[in-house]
């Protein structure tokens, strides 16, 4: 007898198929939830330039129309010195200071006001990534979908030397390594550049291990599943979203995962 058709009359989803395939699809989760947290996690806030002669106490939105009006840049400034940024970016990066009795020039803004009506603190903030520095924001998803592709060649190759259920275990490890060096390596007493290093290289790692878990549970939970493994995927993406939605301070410690 084929081992095919011995599976088709002993049953081929009873209790031990239904528990393995449910916890496959819990750990199919957590990709999604690693890809889409630093969207919370990273997000810009509305923000503009801390004016000068205003108060430590300085409110997105409690500035005078007076000093908004001395320090503003005009749509004429911006089209004249800022060609390449639209009127809002050059209005909330750049700060008009007078040069003369009648002359104003543009210069870039060092120190930014951030709204706090949906967020309490984010990355961007804290690393100052607005403006000329949007870069920074950009690379470390950009290293990070890197970190995807290596971990998809890497682990796949392994998982088909090694087995599945020992790569899908090696990469929780990494996983739990990655998400608590994201979280805990970047320290304000670092400064920026080793903060920003150490969580850049834990953003890697994490994407690394989330393509061996991905990989290796697509084809278990394919081979096992009567129901499609993509849609754990899917839940993973809808429970960071309510997540997110429970509280506005996203970053309170810097979550990776």
């Amino acid at each position: 007898m084929k081992f095919d058709t011995f599976l088709e009359t002993v049953g081929d989803w009873g209790k031990f198929q239904k528990i393995k395939y449910t916890l496959i699809c819990l750990t199919y989760m957590l990709p999604s939830i690693m890809v889409y947290t630093y969207t919370f996690a990273a997000a810009t806030p509305n923000f503009r330039c801390k004016y000068p002669n205003t108060t430590t106490n300085d409110d997105y939105k409690s500035i005078s129309k007076e000093i908004v009006n001395i320090y503003k840049p005009t749509k004429e400034q911006c089209e004249k010195s800022q060609k390449s940024l639209s009127l809002a970016e050059c209005q909330r990066c750049f700060i008009s200071r007078p040069t003369g009795k009648r002359n104003r020039t543009l210069r870039a803004c060092k120190s930014f006001i951030y709204d706090r009506e949906f967020y309490t603190k984010t990355l961007v903030e804290e690393w100052t990534m607005v403006c000329d520095r949007v870069i920074y924001r950009s690379s470390v998803q950009m290293i990070f979908f890197g970190g995807y592709m290596v971990g998809s060649i890497f682990f796949g190759m392994l998982a088909d030397k090694y087995g599945r259920r020992p790569v899908m275990s090696v990469s929780f490890i990494l996983m739990s390594f990655s998400g608590f060096l994201c979280a805990f390596g970047p320290q304000p007493s670092y400064g920026f550049w080793p903060s920003y290093i150490i969580f850049i290289v834990g953003r890697f790692l994490l994407a690394c291990s989330t393509r061996g878990i991905s990989v290796s549970g697509f084809v278990l939970g394919s081979e096992i599943g009567k129901i499609r493994i993509h849609f754990c995927f899917s839940i993973g993406t809808k429970a960071i979203c309510v997540c997110s939605s429970w509280t506005k301070e996203t970053v309170a410690n810097r979550n990776c995962y």
